[in-house]
């Protein structure tokens, strides 16, 4: 016999959309993952020193973060520089891009004194004339 009974003749007429579906909630949750990541300003942790009288920064879109870590690493808006050459083309990226910028100076509790003071030279040499030192604030004593 030519003809069967269970011969369809129409086709396949719908798509299967199961794995487009599939494949869009992975992208959806890689997004959302790596959205928290970009969100961290810091970048890294550092244990900051504590200080009674400091003030809520807010948010800072016009401001440019150095962090210096106690073993010297020293990282301009999340971008470890190798040394003072590139963290002053950095400032003056920064600078040019809003000549109101403000420079917040976040260095870990153990680092050295003088990195701190050399990077404060730094900003100041290079057009950032307000400055704000990063702190956190005191834990509560319980008692």
């Amino acid at each position: 016999m030519a003809g069967s009974a269970d011969f369809d003749e129409d086709g396949i007429n719908a798509i299967n959309i199961t794995p487009m579906v599939d494949i869009m909630l992975v992208l959806l949750v890689i997004f959302m993952v790596t959205t928290t990541t970009i969100q961290n300003l810091e970048g890294m942790q550092v244990d900051k020193p504590e200080a009674k009288t400091g003030q809520d920064m807010g948010e800072q879109a016009k401001s440019i973060l150095i962090v210096c870590h106690p073993d010297g690493r020293v990282v301009v808006d999340g971008e470890d520089l190798p040394n003072d050459g590139a963290i002053v083309k950095a400032i003056k990226a920064k600078v040019k891009q809003n000549a109101d910028v403000q420079g917040l100076l976040q260095c870990d509790e153990t680092a050295k004194v003088g990195e701190m003071v050399h990077l404060m030279d730094l900003m100041r040499e290079n057009g950032i004339k307000r400055y704000a030192i990063v702190t956190e604030k005191p834990k509560p004593e319980d008692g």
